[in-house]
């Protein structure tokens, strides 16, 4: 990369510090990848998540989009719930304003519901702070979320244990960066260049559980399933070899799926390439699930929309040299 591209540490994040926190978190105990669950008495097993929308709440705020960070803050929770085999059920929300504004309140509350409606969720509480003084302009907001859902038992092998050498990865596609990498996006890009790609740019986040309800249907394609990613900050490089565990490696075949423009847009203004965009974007694949090969045709047929095979999973060590993703 040429040292004056726009990396992630130039946009004022450290993911470093993000990795080291995660090692102050554990020495409680371990802290499970996307969503953690708990088995209770009767064998219930519950699965919990948090997230919130991040600095495209800025841009959202800019462009008159605040519905949008209410859809996004479910999607984010919905779709890491996804990944150890829970619907979301219950969702609570957290939003805090300098001086709390009833038009901006309701537009978020707005996506809110419309995103827990498509997955057939309910907002049961949360917080709504008012903090005069640290958030200083009117229409500025802080928001995220926090799911709860069950875990049915066909789907409670997924995780690292269940991956086996040779599956397939099978990729579904994001409707634009989601909500992460936006403070690389405000630096790469001018505010006339955001404006101009702003649907693309601002596209709600994808929900993946009304593509994936097969799961919850065909105990064949649940049991061919060995492990899902939700591809978000961090990107593949980050979020794969969370899926597949230390023993395993994706192998990515570029050029399996198509990349959608407004990612060459941000890619040729950060000067990055295309593996340190991986690192950062979901790059147009928002999902990615581990499947068993001889379960993989059929999963795909029952997945509506777009579906792509876009590698396989290897024994690290196999290849000199092959960590936790490599590009092809």
């Amino acid at each position: 990369m040429d040292s004056s591209g726009v990396t992630y540490r130039a946009s004022g994040v450290s993911l470093e510090c993000a990795y080291s926190l995660l090692g102050i978190l554990e020495r409680r105990g371990p802290v499970q990848n996307f969503a953690s669950c708990v088995d209770l008495p009767g064998g219930l097993r519950l699965a919990f998540s948090a997230d919130g929308v991040g600095t495209k709440i800025e841009l959202l705020r800019r462009h008159g989009m605040v519905k949008t960070a209410g859809w996004d803050c479910v999607a984010m929770n919905v779709n890491d719930l996804l990944c150890v085999g829970s619907k979301a059920e219950w969702f609570l929300d957290y939003f805090s304003q300098g001086t709390l504004d009833k038009k901006v309140f309701s537009d978020v509350l707005s996506g809110i519901n419309a995103a827990l409606d498509a997955v057939g969720g309910r907002l049961i509480g949360g917080e709504t702070a008012e903090l005069p003084g640290m958030l200083a302009s009117r229409d500025l907001f802080e928001l995220a979320g926090f799911a709860v859902g069950t875990v049915p038992k066909s789907l409670r092998h997924l995780g690292p244990k269940a991956v086996r050498e040779g599956d397939i990865l099978v990729g579904l596609p994001s409707s634009g960066p989601h909500a992460n990498g936006f403070s690389l996006i405000r630096k790469a890009l001018t505010p006339k260049e955001i404006a101009g790609s702003v649907k693309e740019i601002l596209a709600p986040t994808a929900l993946y559980h009304p593509q994936l309800k097969i799961l919850f249907r065909d105990a064949v394609c649940a049991r061919g399933v060995h492990a899902m990613a939700h591809i978000t900050g961090g990107g593949f490089q980050e979020k794969l070899p969370r899926a597949l565990g230390a023993d395993f490696a994706a192998v990515v075949h570029v050029g399996s799926w198509p990349v959608p423009e407004v990612f060459s847009l941000i890619q040729q203004r950060a000067r990055l390439d295309f593996q340190q965009m991986t690192g950062v974007l979901n790059m147009g694949i928002g999902f990615v699930l581990a499947v068993d090969p001889k379960v993989c045709r059929r999963l795909c047929h029952a997945i509506p929309g777009p579906v792509y095979l876009i590698g396989s999973v290897a024994r690290r060590g196999k290849w000199p040299g092959l960590a936790g993703v490599a590009l092809i």
